[in-house]
Order: C-alpha cells, then sequence, then structure tokens
C-alpha cells in the first residue's frame, strides 16, 4: 500500500473553510473573549464606584446672600414669644456683653449707639438685664408665682394667671431673644422719658405698654424695651402699634 501525504497546511472542513482558519478564529475569539468580560466587570464597577460616591456625596451649603440674610435677621428681630409660640428649651441666640450684660448680637451696635446717645445729652441709661435663659425664667415665673400665692390676694388659679402677664413662664419670654432689654427706667425717671422720646431711633420700642395689654397679654412695664431694629421701630410708633399689631400687618400687606 503506497504511502499516502497529508497536506498540514491545505486541509478543508466539511464545509469547505481551511482548517488552519479555523484555528486562527478560534484563537482570536478565545484572546477578546476574557478581554470583553474584564471590560464589562470593570465598567460594572466603574458605575457601581460611582453611585456610592453619588450617595455619599453632600452638596456644599450655597453661602446665605445678603439679602436672604436681611430676611433671617428680620424674622429673627420681629419674632413674637408667647405662649402660643413658645422657645424650645435649648434656643439660645448669639451673644455678646454690652456693659457687663448678655444680649443679643443683633442689637449691640444699636444699643451701644443710644447709650452713648443717651449719655451725650446727660441721661444715664442703665441696664439691667438682657438675655434669660430657659432654666432662669423658669425660676423667676416659679418665684413670681409663689410671691403672689403667699401675698394672700389671689388664689391659687388667678395667681398663676397673674404670673404669667408679670413672668412668662419659661419658653414664653422674650428675654431668651436676647432681644428684650431691662433699663433702670421707672416711670417720670429721666431714662424713662429719654427712652419714650428716643428709642425708636434706634430700633427699639417700649414693649409692654400700658395701652396695648390686650394685645401683648403682658402688664405694663416701663422698664422693658425690645429691640426690632430701627426701620420697624419707628413704623410702630408711627402707626402705633404693638409689635403683635405690626408682625400680623406686615404678614398680610
Amino acid at each position: 500500500m503506497p504511502y499516502k501525504r497529508y497536506d498540514i497546511t491545505n486541509t478543508y472542513s466539511y464545509r469547505g473553510r481551511r482548517k488552519n482558519e479555523n484555528v486562527v478564529l478560534k484563537t482570536v475569539m478565545l484572546f477578546l473573549l476574557p478581554v470583553f468580560i474584564i471590560a464589562v466587570l470593570l465598567g460594572g464597577a466603574y458605575v457601581s464606584y460611582r453611585m456610592i460616591l453619588k450617595d455619599m456625596y453632600i452638596e456644599p451649603v450655597k453661602p446665605v446672600s445678603t439679602t436672604d440674610e436681611a430676611v433671617l435677621h428680620e424674622e429673627e428681630l420681629l419674632r413674637i414669644v408667647n405662649e402660643a409660640e413658645p422657645l424650645e428649651s435649648t434656643y439660645v441666640p448669639i451673644l455678646t456683653s454690652v456693659n457687663g450684660v448678655e444680649v443679643n448680637a443683633l442689637s449691640a451696635d444699636c444699643l451701644n449707639e443710644m447709650i452713648n446717645a443717651a449719655k451725650a445729652d446727660k441721661v444715664t441709661l442703665t441696664l439691667k438685664t438682657g438675655y434669660v435663659s430657659y432654666d432662669e425664667q423658669a425660676k423667676l415665673h416659679q418665684s413670681t408665682y409663689e410671691k403672689l400665692k403667699k401675698s394672700g390676694k389671689y388664689s391659687q388659679i388667678k395667681a398663676e394667671a397673674e404670673a404669667k402677664k408679670l413672668c412668662p413662664p419659661a419658653g414664653c419670654s422674650e428675654c431668651q431673644t436676647g432681644l428684650l432689654l431691662e433699663f433702670d427706667a421707672p416711670v417720670g425717671s429721666d431714662s424713662y422719658k429719654w427712652l419714650v422720646k428716643y428709642s425708636v431711633n434706634y430700633g427699639f420700642i417700649l414693649r409692654y405698654p400700658e395701652a396695648k395689654e390686650a394685645d401683648t397679654g403682658i402688664s405694663f412695664n416701663p422698664n422693658l424695651y425690645r429691640f426690632v431694629g430701627k426701620e420697624s421701630a419707628q413704623n410702630i410708633r408711627r402707626y402705633d402699634m404693638s409689635l403683635e399689631e405690626y408682625a400680623a400687618h406686615i404678614s398680610i400687606r
């Protein structure tokens, strides 16, 4: 039997293709397929990584514009505090000291300006109290109630009601805002007369005037002045309003 030679170089498949072409195709596929799988896996990992970063990303806080800051200040300056709108026990404003008394920092410049203006008129404005904490207000209110109760002039219920008018409960006093300031200014004194006449020029109003007790719910007190800002103070004087009336007025205009 004669020796049979095989054409290794040009053997053909049953479909007519050269078998060496199939080898090349398989080699290419074996190389590309792993590369494709790795690329897909890496792509998926990258997408997952981006999603995680997105969830962890915290948008930077946008700076408050001058206009926004002015609005925030106006809201704080005109904030009314009472039993219907109490402050949280944790509320503490930004404080600074004026003549040894802690006050809301928003009022400090105008307060110093007013004290100096009075001094130029030979009137001494003595600041007695400013900011009062929630806990301290609770003690003051309880002390006021106990004094009224011990006087024998009031029943328990009436003593409680009167105490609220004289010294509101904790969280219900504007002293906690640091904007309500107590001066040594009894009726008829030079300091009282000066404050009544000029305080609005510096952003302060007599907070609890005698004619507005029905609005404020607080008994007349000649010593308590509230900082509301110069424009608001002058408007309140012009319209002869309480702070409650003025706040309602500007909210609906």
